[in-house]
């Protein structure tokens, strides 16, 4: 009896252990992805019948950078220039086409010159992305005399 004890111990720890380091490896990502730029839940869709994918989407100086909410790359799945992007009027999600981690959440249709994407977001979120591609960034065309 000691025996299987023990075994179970040991099972549950290697559990709790590998829990603590997922737990870690998520929390340290992200903060990583973020960088101390603004970062918010999204959802990507390529192409009409595509499903939706959901991810971060980091507003940098001149880009918006798009990352898989799993797994543990630290690099941007998709990038699309402030320049090139230009961003259509959003539309609420059907019923049948919602996502559980976006509630009320809209699509915007986008085009980057060499592809088209919809993005999946919410009010603020939206309103987030549309600023940051109407402003200029920090120092952008700036001529001092």
């Amino acid at each position: 009896m000691p025996s299987v004890l023990v075994s179970t111990e040991i099972v549950i720890g290697t559990l709790l252990v590998l829990a603590v380091v997922v737990l870690a490896t998520t929390y340290l990502r992200r903060r990583y992805i973020a960088k101390g730029l603004p970062l918010t839940l999204c959802g990507l869709r390529q192409s009409d019948g595509d499903r939706w994918r959901l991810g971060l989407i980091r507003f940098g100086d001149n880009a918006l950078e798009w990352y898989s909410l799993g797994g543990v790359s630290v690099r941007a799945k998709h990038r699309w220039l402030r320049q090139r992007m230009l961003l259509q009027a959003p539309d609420r999600l059907r019923g049948d086409e919602s996502i559980p981690l976006l509630p009320d959440a809209s699509r915007v249709p986008c085009t980057d010159g060499d592809s088209d994407f919809e993005l999946a977001l919410q009010g603020p979120a939206y309103t987030a992305l549309r600023s940051w591609q109407e402003a200029a960034p920090p120092g952008y065309n700036v001529n001092v005399a």
